[in-house]
């Protein structure tokens, strides 16, 4: 499994996951969102595509939550929502690498 980082591609019907991501659409900033994909050689995969490491992508998203902190349900559902800490962001994370290894 490689982790990319990549646009969706324009197609008469509208905007599309490119046909390489197995699965995608998680963690939009801005244009861009991560994606997985099992390494299909069926498909040519652009060389300007960023590949992420899972420490890379850990990285990414705490830069990201440096600059906009993501949120999390408070204690009970009438509670507000909370910044989630460093640490959760990590744990999310690397949760979720190991959830699409």
């Amino acid at each position: 499994m490689t982790i990319y980082e990549y646009k969706l591609d324009a197609s008469p019907e509208g905007m599309r996951c490119p046909p390489w991501i197995d699965d995608g659409g998680y963690w939009v900033s801005g244009t861009k969102m991560v994606g997985v994909t099992r390494d299909n050689p069926e498909f040519h995969i652009p060389a300007t595509v960023v590949v992420l490491t899972s420490a890379e992508l850990e990285a990414r998203q705490l830069a990201i939550h440096a600059v906009t902190a993501f949120m999390k349900e408070g204690a009970t559902p009438s509670d507000p929502m909370v910044e989630m800490t460093d640490a959760e962001v990590s744990t999310q994370v690397q949760a979720w690498v190991t959830s699409k290894s």
